[in-house]
């Protein structure tokens, strides 16, 4: 799906959610989807504090949350403190890096064995993350 088209849909659920579309969330959303770094908030907030008149952190934070709670991001669980976001919400996995904290897309997705789950309930959705040392890092050390 192209970015004006997944703006059209932000727009949509929003509007059916009851939330204001606004310029700061629109460019919220367009900045998180234009990368592929998986962005903290703060990083969306220093990306765009220079160029969103009315942006905040706290306005940051409140339309990553809201993102969230429509479908339209994910977070990303990292070993670190910071919360990571990932626009890319179809099914896949991450691989992180432990030693400069870069976090890849892969392309893969576990099965889920839901005879051995359902005495827990009912999976909707599994992921893998990967963690390890990076081609870039290596190639540095070594």
């Amino acid at each position: 799906m192209k970015v004006n088209e997944k703006i059209d849909e932000f727009k949509r659920k929003s509007k059916s959610c009851g939330l204001k579309v606004t310029p700061q969330r629109i460019a919220v959303y367009r900045e998180i989807l234009s990368r592929k770094d998986h962005p903290s908030a703060e990083e969306l907030y220093e990306s765009l504090k220079g160029k969103i008149e009315g942006i905040s952190l706290t306005t940051v934070y409140r339309t990553l949350s809201n993102l969230e709670k429509v479908g339209l991001i994910q977070r990303v669980p990292t070993l670190k403190d910071k919360v990571r976001y990932d626009a890319r919400v179809e099914p896949h996995s991450h691989f992180i890096c432990l030693n400069c904290g870069k976090i890849y897309d892969l392309d893969l997705i576990p099965e889920i064995d839901r005879e051995r789950v359902k005495h827990i309930g009912e999976p909707l959705s599994c992921s893998a993350v990967c963690y390890g040392i990076c081609r870039e890092c290596r190639v540095e050390k070594a």
